[in-house]
């Protein structure tokens, strides 16, 4: 290899860029690129450069761009670059004896086939039209054409002897140089003039482009980029492959937008659209232009085949928008199984309607509007839920069951609570002249939910009884923040701290932390874990029992019989779902009078049920971090081609990829096939059995880009922060349980640029692997964790809590409902007043729905009932009929009529009205008792007659009196009550 020359690196750039870049080298230049790559630069006609791929031996000797594929730039060749063949093109210049010389060389003379008259020579049917020595057109038997090879007549085949590479000309550019072959290196020489990758012996030159991230078919987000960018004065260039692709682009996302299309790349003052068949993205800075790709909008390129299922992490979905097959739960009927929205028109009233399925094929047909009152049941185990029957019977019978279990439930509740409220602890108040050392340290501002959570730890601290806290929020939200405050607190009364984790690299890196926080503080922190040498072991445990250690941060071992502590006032427990059976019976004999703080991403089910009904106390942590993005997540069956794609994508911009692999005994073969599989990449291993000195060694050397891949074990599942690391890969995450995969998927996106995780799994998955996968899948969206705990809850249920088994009774109900029967039978049994859940019975003979007409995707449709079904105030509603308008214009009259509709119902929720109902001559609004409050004044003011009624209690509008809509008329009477 070339060690002596001078040689340029552009590691990093996507190959659009070095598409651009080569395209704009004066030519000859070479470019050499892996085989299968060759396709992206078939076509450089885009940047206004004609290039050769895979050129005949004559074209090498031409002034012009060159690609050539590994295998053909050692194919052996005819050194005379004549005799293999010779390339004919309209508009150059061929003078008239070397081009006969030519011909005779390729076994094409007079004597055989060669005609010459004036400024035409024809050979065989091939005719050469010239201007002097300008071929100026060439037809082969009566056709024009553009460009022509011709071959060596029969027999005159000459042998071959050089490598194509030898023949060319000009400087030489590798592309993935390290899969370059050894013999390749010989024939390039001095002509080496950079490579696209990281090359040790190249002068690697600042980017001055940045690379973009993929769209992966969000085509909504790409538009809303488009926007800005143009409103910042950058012009954008946008490479399509197929005419097709680009007319739907021009229809469905540009728009309205500048657009031009073009055949070469030009300024224009917005969207040029210029055919080219290359991957990547990217911006330049300096020419204030973005070059992007249709491989950079859809993804997942040379893989398409392969199904998958992609997750947007823009959102979590709406728990109001439902799918086929879901279960819900009327409040009147029970549990049925969604069909579908379909419309229906009942006595000239078109309205949609959900279809749900019951038992012995009942159907239960609800007006959309009543979506508020409906609620969804996840199923709590791998069995569905057994639907309800349509008799009201049924479903009053399971609730009266589950309601007798949640009175029992609650009274223990009460009795637990009311022992936790009279045990005795220590009351550590606020140090004025203390406390606000540890915040000089801390760089970043607190978020309102870590203020919000720190006064609750503080005020709970304050308190003479044991503190028994949950910290509830998602990996690097600030947890261990909150737990350093408060572990500052009760050091500064001279207590001590013990800070229990799960893993040895998540020690080292609380230690490293606390450490840092406390180096100009009278405080001692120490660690201990497996690692810990023996005598420095030795030195902590008899330091902590005298009271010389003040925080001590450790593992498993902090729970062993020989740990004793001078004064211990706080137990701090990272994740405790790590913890087995005997260690957390161990943690019980500790925390006896202490107070306690529990930190958690994803609560064990058990836990959160704890938080849940009031038997522990929670915070939730649930504001992400300034510029945090959700992290996209990608379920697929395991597939080499996306495992590349997703290593490259990340190499592209510049990060760095974790891929878990949890099995040691294979850990090294695996990396092996990784750097086989992408040979660009540079490949790390680390797992628990290596040495504490190793497993440190490596991980800072991936923090510090030694390595573009890191293969590991679940071992990095818990603390680890490498900013850089952006993409995971999860090999076999079917095996994984949720809060694992949780935890997993939260080492990346630390940044602000979007993150990736990819979970793979093989072709069949059991029925608990596909609902843990789609759990993971659904709850994208920053924060989530804990709501992924509640669905972990729901899938695995809360055990026997307490004694009896609630299991049963959650699955029967579900846990929302079940959770809400307890805590209203807790309020009952403390004298509390449990306040009624508003609902409203609807039935006016009005057209009202989204018409299809209007809003064609169903989708779309589902998620503007959605909207309307938890909008809270008239506010939200007019929000959302002006969003809605402004996107696809003025509502039809069905459309204004559903929307008159919502605000009915939130007025009469608002009013404490029972049911508003329409028969042929009247209206009537029935309230829970007479007489009904209202304003007599209010009701004469209103240009049409309203009744007082005691049977049934309430207000009548006869029909014959009205002069507008009955349901204008029902809206303004609200109003006035």
């Amino acid at each position: 290899m070339p060690t002596q020359v001078q040689v340029r690196s552009y590691p990093g750039w996507p190959q659009v860029a070095r598409a651009r870049f080569f395209a704009g080298l004066s030519a000859p230049a070479v470019l050499l690129v892996p085989d299968e790559r060759l396709r992206l630069y078939r076509n450089l006609d885009a940047f206004g450069v004609r290039a050769y791929p895979e050129p005949s031996p004559y074209a090498v000797r031409e002034r012009a761009h060159l690609v050539l594929g590994y295998r053909a730039a050692l194919e052996p060749v005819p050194e005379d670059p004549w005799a293999g063949g010779l390339i004919l093109e309209a508009g150059k210049s061929y003078p008239r004896s070397a081009l006969l010389s030519a011909l005779a060389t390729l076994g094409h003379t007079r004597e055989t086939d060669v005609r010459v008259l004036g400024e035409v020579v024809e050979v065989g049917e091939l005719r050469l039209e010239f201007f002097g020595e300008t071929l100026e057109r060439l037809s082969v038997a009566g056709e024009e054409v553009d460009r022509y090879r011709l071959a060596p007549a029969e027999g005159a085949k000459p042998a071959a002897t050089a490598p194509l590479l030898a023949l060319t000309r000009g400087p030489v550019w590798v592309e993935q140089p390290s899969r370059l072959p050894e013999e390749a290196w010989a024939l390039i020489g001095d002509r080496l003039a950079g490579v696209f990758a990281p090359w040790p012996e190249a002068e690697t030159v600042p980017s001055r482009i940045e690379p973009l991230v993929p769209y992966r078919a969000e085509l909504k987000r790409f538009r809303r980029d488009l926007e800005a960018w143009l409103a910042e004065g950058r012009r954008v260039v946008l490479f399509y492959k197929h005419e097709k692709g680009r007319d739907y682009l021009l229809r469905r996302v540009l728009g309205d937008l500048p657009t031009r299309v073009s055949a070469t790349v030009r300024p224009f003052d917005g969207v040029l659209l210029v055919p080219g068949s290359f991957e990547g993205g990217f911006l330049d800075p300096e020419e204030k232009t973005l070059f992007l790709t249709e491989a950079l909008l859809y993804g997942f390129s040379g893989s398409s085949a392969v199904r998958r299922t992609f997750l947007r992490g823009e959102g979590v979905t709406d728990p109001e928008l439902l799918s086929i097959g879901d279960y819900i739960i009327h409040p009147e009927h029970g549990i049925g199984r969604y069909l579908g929205l379909e419309t229906r028109e009942v006595l000239g009233v078109r309205r949609d309607y959900l279809v749900l399925q019951y038992r012995d094929a009942g159907r239960l047909y609800v007006p959309v509007e009543e979506l508020p009152s409906l609620r969804r049941h996840p199923a709590t185990s791998d069995e569905p839920p057994a639907l309800s029957s349509l008799s009201k019977k049924d479903w009053k019978r399971t609730k009266e069951k589950a309601r007798r279990s949640a009175e029992e439930l609650a009274q223990r509740l009460l009795v637990l609570y009311a022992k936790r409220r009279q045990a005795k602890g220590t009351a550590f108040p606020p140090l004025p002249d203390w406390d606000p050392l540890i915040e000089q340290n801390f760089p970043y501002a607190l978020t309102e939910d870590q203020k919000r959570a720190l006064f609750e730890v503080f005020r709970d601290l304050e308190a003479d009884r044991p503190m028994d806290r949950l910290i509830s929020g998602d990996v690097g939200f600030g947890k261990t923040e909150v737990a350093l405050r408060a572990a500052h607190r009760v050091v500064g009364h001279g207590y001590q701290v013990a800070f229990l984790v799960p893993t040895t690299l998540l020690a080292e890196q609380h230690y490293r932390t606390f450490a840092e926080r406390y180096r100009d503080l009278p405080v001692r922190v120490a660690m201990l874990s497996r690692f810990t040498p023996v005598g420095e072991a030795r030195r902590v445990l008899a330091d902590l029992a005298a009271g010389r250690v003040d925080i001590v941060i450790g593992t498993h071992r902090l729970l062993e019989e020989g740990v004793r502590f001078h004064r211990l006032g706080l137990l701090i427990v990272d994740e405790e779902h790590r913890f087995g059976v005997a260690q957390k019976e161990r943690l019980k004999e500790l925390r006896d009078g202490v107070d306690v703080l529990m930190l958690s991403a994803t609560p064990i089910p058990r836990t959160l049920y704890q938080a849940l009904v009031g038997l522990k106390d929670i915070s939730a942590i649930q504001t992400p971090p300034p510029g945090r993005k959700p992290i996209r997540t990608v379920i697929a069956p395991f597939d080499p081609l996306l495992v590349r794609e997703a290593v490259l994508a990340e190499m592209e911009r510049g990060g760095r990829v974790f891929y878990v692999h949890d099995r040691v005994a294979s850990i090294e073969r695996r990396a092996r096939w990784l750097e086989r599989l992408v040979p660009e990449a540079r490949v790390g291993v680390v797992h628990g059995q290596m040495s504490a000195a190793g497993i440190e060694e490596v991980m800072l050397a991936f923090a510090h880009g030694a390595f573009d891949v890191l293969v590991a074990t679940t071992i990095i599942e818990s603390g680890l922060d490498v900013p850089l690391a952006d993409t995971i890969v999860i090999e076999r995450a079917d095996r994984l349980g949720l809060a694992q995969l949780y935890q997993l998927r939260g080492r990346v996106g630390r940044r602000s640029r979007a993150a990736w995780a990819y979970l793979l799994h093989p072709p069949r998955l059991t029925e608990a692997a596909e609902k843990r996968l789609a759990a993971i899948a659904d709850l994208s969206d920053l924060g989530s964790g804990h709501l992924l705990a509640e669905r972990d809850m729901e899938i695995r249920g809360v055990g026997n809590l307490l004694g009896p088994e609630q299991h049963g009774h959650v699955r029967a109900v579900s846990l929302e409902v079940y959770a809400e029967m307890v805590a209203e039978a807790v309020r009952r049994l403390k004298g509390e007043a449990v306040p009624e859940r508003p609902h409203v019975t609807l039935d006016l003979r009005v057209s009202a729905r989204i018409p299809p007409e209007y809003l064609t995707d169903p989708t779309a449709r589902s998620r503007v009932y959605a909207a309307l079904a938890k909008a809270r105030g008239l506010a939200e509603v007019g929000r959302i009929r002006r969003g809605l308008e402004a996107e696809r214009g003025p509502l039809p009259e069905e459309a204004q009529n559903f929307f008159r509709l919502t605000r009915i119902r939130l007025l009469a929720e608002r009013r404490g009205i029972l049911s508003i109902t329409e028969d042929r001559g009247q209206v009537q609004l029935v309230v829970p008792a007479y007489p009904p409050p209202h304003d007599p004044k209010r009701l004469e003011d209103l240009p049409f007659p309203v009744e007082v009624t005691r049977y049934p209690p309430g207000f009548r509008i006869p029909k014959a009196a009205l002069a507008l809509p009955v349901a204008e008329a029902v809206e303004r009477l609200l109003s006035a009550l």
